[in-house]
């Protein structure tokens, strides 16, 4: 028997393995709603096969340049993604409502461009499960990590190349240690943003370059290696053990909280050995993973379903995503989230919307509507354009490199298509902003752009002010929430997620300008301190200080509260808000205002939101130490909070939009206490009580439209108008005026 170093032909034990991925994938998310680890394996899969023919480009001076080895992932990947991208947005205008479709242009325009992962961080959006309100596009942030990382891999790896170029043997051990560099220290970086911001952490491309790199490594080191005599025996152990490991990940391990941390190993280890089980053993006759006589699981990959399900992965996991959106947006008749002790912990896909029965039957139609699309997708799309063959090294994009590039595809017809990707492209990049600016137009933002007569907003429920009920709701609930936000935001007069500073001017203290409200020339001051629940009453206070001849001073940050240290949105430690609370309470008791400090007193039973309103202790704390260093506290009550499930927050103004039915609100008993406990909390201490409930819920429901003034921008934070609305019974209960 001949001995072999390495076999280097096709394995189809690994197409399989693609098929079972993306069946995890599309299981996963259509039934279950929880991260698989189909997605972490496709990853692995791509370092595998990516890095070492890269290499070996990069050191061979016939080998494929930098540009030519980038479009061929090119041309391997976007024309599937400009055809389904191209194919939502047309289907999310006609099934969504135009509230919508400002967001569906922006997701897509970052799909195209493959920030789609920078894009969700940037909003706070982290991995959700299906519901209403999710982006279609959402799935896009694995592909974006992955040519982000496959970039900035094909550069580092040229110029090293370069460097090193008169050492081949040489280069090729430094790139190989680069690899083993880079790859632990995107693990370690990994792991401690995953205890500070997972958020981020889930969708970094630092953080996931290690599961890029460690299939890199495997690639370089142990792919298709014959192994000894004795693995033989333990090759069918090895596979099971790797298949276990993989499909267990989604059930016992929350993908969403812990990867790409230290437990993203597990299906990682599986997945390695899965592929080992299909090397081949010295003394074998056969090809591996492609052996006609494999057994085991390797011989279950092999088998025709999963070899097709792996030719289509890549167009499955493209159509699955969008297709289960867009039905649950149909079906679904405005319920994002099953009720508590419902489908329980492991059924938040579909079923948990519609319910099991329901959820099954229209989850099924789903994933074959989404096959035979991405069947589709591969038979017309996909193969016709996929290079056939490897062209001549050219430094330049040459007619002959050109034409060998992309299969059956010449002169007019060639150029027609690039035109229709580039046209398809620039229309979906400039949709949303278009949209963005058209509502921007018109969108009233204070009590003076409205007629009270038609719009008495809070005035309806606490003094019977009629509202015509043939006038359109003001701000228009299609126009997005950006256009609804208080001055505080577009001036930069907060401080931000990652910032601790105490912001006292306009652009996040870049500016001379200072940040001021109401009577910014008065000696007076008062502090409007706290979070996003202190700064949506800004409208209200800045006419409440030109009218008592007060400067409105904001000492706010997002997420955070004056006198207790949050976590983060995300549920994560939240360090910023600690330091911000430290120097914002500082700068209080050492430039103490003379009209004291206005601030929420009490919050929702849970963290989350849930629950009727308490006040916790710290928050009492923070009011005495107030009221020891003599300054007044403004205590208003909080507003209600629109949940549409446990820990999962509604969105009021989307309800309004779409038209779903009711009065999009909830119900008073569910998010506010009997009676205000901050009355009895408080007792004794230097504060005026404000509560302004009667103005936002009557019998018994809180509605998200009051007096035809849509009253929330999201599903807890006024529109500037309502706010603005406002000021009269705020000043009422403040000084007695109106």
């Amino acid at each position: 028997m001949q001995h072999r170093h390495r076999y280097r032909g096709h394995r189809r034990d690994i197409d399989g393995l693609r098929g079972l991925a993306i069946v995890l994938v599309v299981v996963f998310h259509v039934f279950v709603g929880r991260v698989s680890a189909g997605v972490d394996v496709f990853l692995l899969l791509g370092g595998i096969f990516f890095f070492s023919p890269q290499i070996r480009n990069a050191l061979n001076p016939a080998g494929l340049t930098v540009v030519q080895s980038f479009l061929r992932i090119f041309r391997r990947l976007y024309p599937a993604l400009i055809t389904v991208v191209t194919v939502v947005v047309v289907s999310a205008l006609l099934v969504f409502h135009r509230v919508r479709w400002p967001e569906v242009g922006e997701d897509a325009a970052a799909s195209l461009l493959y920030v789609q992962n920078l894009h969700l961080a940037n909003l706070g959006q982290e991995y959700s499960a299906v519901n209403r309100e999710v982006s279609v596009f959402q799935h896009i942030w694995s592909m974006s990590v992955q040519m982000q990382i496959y970039l900035g891999s094909l550069l580092v790896i040229v110029l090293v190349a370069v460097a090193f170029r008169r050492h081949v043997r040489g280069s090729s051990q430094v790139l190989h240690w680069f690899l083993v560099v880079a790859t632990l220290a995107s693990f370690g970086y990994a792991t401690w943003l995953g205890g500070h911001d997972q958020g981020a952490n889930y969708y970094s491309p630092f953080s996931r370059f290690w599961e890029i790199g460690l299939g890199g490594l495997f690639g370089i080191w142990l792919l298709g290696r014959v192994l000894p005599a004795v693995w033989r025996s333990l090759r069918p152990l090895a596979g099971i053990l790797g298949l276990v490991l993989i499909i267990c990940t989604g059930l016992f391990l929350d993908g969403a909280a812990q990867f790409p941390g230290p437990w993203t190993l597990v299906p990682l280890v599986g997945a390695m050995l899965v592929v080992l089980a299909g090397n081949p053993v010295d003394g074998d006759d056969g090809d591996g993973g492609a052996a006609a006589g494999a057994s085991g699981v390797t011989a279950l990959l092999c088998t025709a379903p999963l070899q097709f399900l792996g030719r289509i992965a890549y167009s499955l996991y493209l159509w699955h995503w969008p297709a289960l959106v867009l039905v649950t947006y149909l079906m679904s008749d405005g319920a994002d989230v099953a009720e508590p002790g419902g489908q329980g912990r492991f059924f938040n896909g579909i079923t948990a919307t519609l319910g099991a029965g329901e959820g099954l039957m229209v989850g099924s139609v789903v994933v074959v509507t989404s096959v035979v699309l991405a069947w589709g997708t591969y038979r017309f799309i996909e193969t016709p354009l996929r290079q056939q063959a490897k062209p001549a090294r050219s430094t330049a994009l040459t007619p002959s490199y050109v034409r060998q590039a992309v299969h059956g595809r010449r002169g007019v017809a060639g150029a027609v298509s690039a035109l229709l990707m580039v046209v398809a492209t620039v229309g979906v990049v400039s949709f949303g902003p278009v949209i963005e600016h058209r509502n921007a137009q018109s969108t009233p933002t204070d009590a003076g752009d409205v007629d009270p007569a038609v719009y008495p907003g809070p005035e309806a429920f606490l003094r019977g002010a009629p509202a015509p009920a043939d006038a359109p709701v003001q701000p228009d609930p299609a126009t997005g929430e950006e256009q609804m936000l208080p001055r505080t935001q577009e001036d930069g007069c907060f401080s931000g997620f990652a910032e601790p500073d105490v912001i006292l001017t306009q652009e996040f203290n870049s500016s001379d300008t200072p940040c001021a409200y109401g009577d910014v020339d008065s000696d007076r001051t008062m502090y409007l301190a706290g979070g996003s629940h202190s700064e949506h009453f800004l409208d209200a206070l800045e006419t409440v200080g030109r009218e008592q001849g007060i400067r409105i001073v904001p000492v706010l940050k997002m997420g955070c509260v004056l006198g207790m240290s949050l976590p983060h949105l995300s549920g994560d430690p939240y360090p910023e808000c600690a330091e911000w609370n430290i120097r914002a309470q500082q700068y209080i008791l050492d430039n103490p205002p003379t009209d004291g400090v206005f601030m929420p007193v009490t919050r929702p039973t849970t963290i989350e939101g849930n629950g009727p309103d308490v006040v916790p202790p710290e928050y009492v704390a923070m009011v005495q130490r107030l009221t020891d260093a003599g300054i007044h506290t403004w205590g208003v009550r909080d507003t209600p909070w629109h949940m549409a499930g446990p820990g999962v927050q509604g969105n009021a103004r989307l309800c309004v939009a779409e038209g779903v039915g009711g009065d999009c609100g909830v119900a008073e008993e569910s998010s506010m206490a009997p009676v205000n406990p901050a009355l009895e909390a408080y007792r004794g201490m230097d504060m005026t009580h404000l509560d302004i409930t009667q103005a936002l819920c009557r019998d018994g429901r809180c509605p998200a439209v009051v007096g035809n003034v849509l009253v929330y921008r999201d599903g807890q934070h006024f529109t500037s108008l309502f706010s603005s609305l406002l000021a009269p019974e705020l000043s009422r209960q403040m000084y007695g005026t109106s």
